[in-house]
């Protein structure tokens, strides 16, 4: 299976890769490679402009990051064209949340040649017969579905869940998969690594989670023994004719969890929704219960229990 992925789309500044049979077309000769001001080489026969004036396409919430990486997939696939995104190289162009001790410098391939060897440095080749791709932004990555049970062996359960929760939801350019299509491949896939682990993530991934540090909460609140709250339970409230979504929520005893990033503090306007947001809330007879990475979460979890009991 097949799918194209570019909406909505955006144009930045970035290098485009080249080789020797590019220079003609280009204006350049081989001397001109050796001043090393202009040029960078990122593979052996592949090099780039250290100040790039052409555009490419990518998604809106693309940083330098992402584009380092498109940089260097792209290079490589002017030297392997049948090579596809794989890992965490393709984890990192989808935008899913990584954590810090797994991202390394490698770029991370798959192709469906048995013969194809590439011997280069920071570059992890994986060969297997068949799976799916996405072209994402002109970019070919392996599926969203493919790429969840690929990061299985590598990521703890809750890393993966934060993962999983990523690839179904609206964020950044996503869905890249459903949790229908997750669990369809575990129930078809006669072996899979570290299948119990997939197994566990499947059954705690949920819609429409804005966040990691959401994911991270709604899990805390799981391994600390309290009942799952609801993702985005909804809230009719008369004074504005409108429905609200509190983060997190337990709806029988009408309590609102709510994860507050930096943005909510540092900006005026997300500062005065959040404001509103409770006040709707609250008028509706609700408990609001606000978390951030600054919170004693063992006074926390003694606050919560005293309303769940």
């Amino acid at each position: 299976m097949r799918r194209t992925i570019r909406s909505p789309a955006d144009f930045q500044t970035a290098p485009v890769p080249f080789t020797s049979n590019d220079l003609k077309a280009r204006g350049f000769t081989k001397f001109a490679l050796q001043d090393k001001s202009r040029f960078t080489q990122v593979f052996r026969g592949v090099w780039i402009e250290t100040a790039p004036s052409t555009m490419v396409l990518c998604p809106p919430w693309a940083d330098r990051n992402w584009l380092k990486q498109r940089t260097k997939f792209s290079a490589l696939r002017l030297l392997h064209p049948s090579i596809v995104a794989d890992s965490l190289t393709a984890a990192v162009l989808y935008g899913l949340p990584l954590p810090n001790r797994v991202i390394d410098r490698s770029t991370h391939v798959i192709s469906d040649d048995p013969y194809l060897r590439i011997r280069r440095a920071r570059v992890r080749l994986r060969r297997r017969a068949a799976f799916d791709r996405t072209d994402f932004y002109d970019l070919p990555i392996i599926s969203g579905t493919d790429l969840f049970f690929a990061l299985a062996p590598q990521l703890y359960d809750n890393e993966l869940i934060a993962v999983g929760d990523a690839a179904i939801s609206r964020r950044r350019s996503g869905p890249i998969t459903s949790l229908d299509l997750l669990r369809a491949h575990a129930e078809a896939s006669g072996y899979l690594r570290e299948r119990k682990k997939a197994e566990r993530a499947l059954a705690l991934i949920r819609e429409t989670v804005d966040s990691p540090r959401e994911t991270w909460l709604r899990l805390w609140i799981i391994d600390n023994g309290f009942p799952e709250p609801v993702v985005h339970p909804s809230v009719d409230c008369s004074l504005v004719g409108a429905t609200l979504h509190p983060d997190l929520g337990y709806p029988d005893i009408k309590l609102a969890i709510e994860y507050e990033g930096d943005h909510h503090r540092t900006s005026s306007i997300q500062f005065g929704v959040d404001i509103e947001r409770r006040q709707l809330l609250e008028a509706e007879g609700w408990v609001v219960l606000r978390v951030s990475k600054r919170t004693d979460m063992a006074r926390f979890k003694q606050l919560l229990a005293s309303y769940l009991g």
